[in-house]
């Protein structure tokens, strides 16, 4: 940290909640609804980091993933 402070001291007792609360969330099935949204929402962010990357920091443009054109 900036100001030269160390993170913060951690319970042991919550420190041994917190890891077996999150083995047991790895351990519960997830549905194949939130699976596919997931998937989605991956595809999603990975396609808007292309465009942003594509377009070298410009001005930003359209936005709408159409090269121009279009009514006005």
């Amino acid at each position: 940290m900036a100001n030269g402070e160390s993170s913060p001291i951690v319970d042991p007792e919550l420190d041994k909640a917190l890891s077996e609360l999150l083995a047991q969330t790895e351990r519960e099935p997830i549905s194949p609804r939130l699976r596919e949204l997931a998937r989605r929402l991956e595809t999603a962010l990975d396609e808007a980091r292309h465009r942003r990357a594509g377009k070298g920091g410009g001005n930003g443009g359209g936005g709408n993933g159409s090269a121009g054109g279009g009514l006005r």
